[in-house]
């Protein structure tokens, strides 16, 4: 279902979604799982195809990287997606098209905008439009960062509104590397999408994901893949695929190398991320003592014992309660801790942060 020979499919389970969509058992599904994980590539090279085979018009979006325009990206190129298929009623839409760069499932083109359509109204017309003629299947990427954007608050609750209205022809997958974000949006009483889709862990690859990159390697290389190295090595790493397939990656670019070096080359250059790096740098003083704790699994960060550590660290008199609960929220404004409210326990949100923050020296 894919030219990419690296591939590992999970049809099985794409085919398991698909289903639960066709037999309206369900019409949205949430996926959580740490970036890298193999999201994206599922829902591009695995859902998408075999939906498209099925008939199902295919919308492809990743919130990650909008920022603040999420709403206005969204509905720009849902708009272009629109008018690629030729729904009747999206034609008042586009008479207001200026300018737009978008791509949808490998599709690029530009148009022009006149005017903001990043209206509910305008949403909702666009989604009304699209699955008058076809049945539509949503597939967005990352959506727990809409959260961290207040302004975001009428896009989101107009999309939960035209989600409602049209179950039986809009099928949704929603995926997710926060869980802080994701319980935002999904599981608080008076989060926008409360119980509106099942919540799912995204399953991790087993086995035969490992032995189809040593086949590959092997027929790539005619070499010969120590297996059952190769299969520890990505139970160490967490069975973060991405991971693994640039650790064979390296290994097939240089002969010389060997599977136990090329892990610790590769890990050597994630706990150099860039990306880490410039979190950690734009935390506070007080933000970089509460990730560190956190991470070491410290639950206890208000009480005067931790406070008066805290104030001895940083050369001062005090840490007030006040200040550690002023942290913590920026901490979960920015996606990188969640918690557990019942128990009042802080984690990590990001897996692979957390790896890094236990390289620090501090």
């Amino acid at each position: 279902m894919t030219c990419d020979p690296w591939h590992y499919s999970r049809q099985e389970l794409a085919t398991h979604v698909l289903g639960m969509f066709e037999s309206g058992l369900s019409s949205a599904l949430v996926f959580f799982a740490p970036r890298r994980m193999g999201k994206t590539e599922f829902l591009c090279k695995d859902v998408a195809p075999l939906a498209e085979k099925a008939k199902w018009k295919v919308f492809y979006f990743s919130f990650l990287d909008v920022g603040m325009n999420a709403a206005n990206e969204f509905t720009k190129a849902l708009t272009h997606f629109s008018k690629t298929h030729r729904t009747s009623r999206a034609g008042g839409i586009l008479k207001r098209v200026n300018k737009l760069s978008a791509e949808v499932i490998g599709v690029k083109a530009e148009v022009q905008f006149q005017a903001r359509i990043d209206s509910p109204a305008a949403i909702k017309e666009v989604i009304a439009a699209l699955c008058k003629k076809h049945k539509l299947l949503l597939l967005m990427d990352e959506v727990q960062t809409l959260t961290q954007d207040p302004a975001n608050a009428n896009f989101i609750a107009a999309l939960r509104t035209v989600l409602d209205m049209h179950k039986e022809r809009v099928k949704v997958i929603f995926t997710g590397s926060s869980q802080e974000g994701l319980r935002r949006m999904f599981s608080e009483v008076k989060a926008p999408f409360f119980h509106f889709g099942q919540n799912l862990p995204f399953p991790e690859l087993d086995r035969g994901f490992t032995d189809h990159l040593a086949n590959m390697f092997e027929k790539a290389t005619k070499r010969k893949l120590d297996r059952e190295t190769l299969w520890t090595h990505f139970v160490n790493m967490q069975k973060v695929p991405q991971l693994a397939r640039a650790l064979v990656e390296r290994v097939a670019l240089n002969p010389h190398l060997s599977l136990d070096e090329s892990k610790k080359q590769l890990l050597s250059q994630i706990y150099d991320d860039r990306a880490f790096i410039a979190v950690w740098n734009q935390s506070s003083s007080l933000e970089k003592l509460l990730l560190k704790d956190i991470s070491n699994g410290s639950s206890s960060p208000f009480s005067q014992e931790t406070r008066d550590n805290y104030a001895n660290l940083l050369g001062v008199a005090e840490i007030t309660t006040t200040s550690v609960q002023s942290a913590i929220r920026v901490l979960k404004r920015k996606l990188l801790i969640g918690s557990i409210p019942e128990q009042r326990n802080y984690y990590i949100d990001d897996p692979n942060f957390k790896n890094w923050l236990f390289t620090l020296k501090l």
